[in-house]
């Protein structure tokens, strides 16, 4: 009977059907997945920890940076000349809207003292061919005062030419101002070109002495606790 019970088990083994040998190869095969699940994380988190991760203040660096400066210093002045400029055509404009007020307000009054001068007169030329009644008596007439105005050196034709001149000023200046503000976006762009080259050389170089692998702008950094500010550094470069 022993004989008939280690005869079954050693044809199982050869089989590869042993019950014990099935449960551990299960519980392998079980756990597999979840091991090749957690493998990228690890590998991921590894390769996160060894990176060394800076921070660059690049605000600070245009402030500073002498040629940045100096380019800056010869932007401004360009920009306020042109901004004078603007405010010479502005007051031009002004002088131009109130001279026409004017104009209007000196026409509109000589000919309503007109008006009431013809008024007058025709109550005048009537109270005369009647100034008796029907009873004999004298009919007073008040014909009123007229106030004597000289006659404008201007017309209504030259009131339009002048609202014609004021708004060419106004689209010269809108043009000036356009034209301004394209001068200085041209003039940033300029700048930009010519020292960013040189900024960013600088910044190279420093990271590959401190070893950092990665580099942000601490303008867009929201946290960072271990990110080593490089800024400093980075301006002595450059100085």
């Amino acid at each position: 009977m022993k004989n008939a019970e280690q005869t079954q088990n050693i044809t199982q083994n050869r089989r590869g059907t042993c019950p014990t040998a099935s449960r551990r190869i299960g519980k392998w095969f079980y756990l597999l997945p979840f091991t090749f699940y957690l493998l990228p994380s690890f590998l991921y988190s590894a390769t996160i920890s060894i990176q060394r991760i800076g921070c660059v203040d690049m605000n600070r660096i245009m402030d500073e940076y002498p040629d940045a400066k100096k380019i800056k210093g010869e932007l401004s002045a360009s920009v306020n000349t042109r901004k004078e400029n603007i405010k010479i055509f502005q007051s031009q404009i002004d002088a131009t809207e109130l001279e026409i007020i004017r104009m209007e307000e000196q026409l509109q009054t000589y000919n309503e003292e007109q008006k009431k001068a013809k008024e007058i007169a025709a109550v005048a030329a009537l109270a005369e061919s009647s100034n008796i009644s029907s009873t004999g008596t004298v009919v007073a007439v008040d014909t009123g005062t007229v106030t004597q105005i000289s006659s404008p050196t201007f017309t209504t034709a030259d009131i339009e030419t002048k609202k014609v001149t004021l708004e060419k000023q106004k689209t010269d200046l809108e043009k000036y101002i356009a034209a301004t503000k394209q001068e200085e976006k041209d003039i940033n762009n300029k700048a930009k070109k010519n020292i960013m080259g040189k900024i960013y050389d600088a910044i190279k170089e420093v990271s590959s002495e401190e070893g950092l692998t990665v580099l942000v702008d601490s303008c867009n950094l929201i946290y960072g606790e271990d990110a080593q500010d490089i800024t400093e550094k980075v301006l002595k470069k450059l100085k």
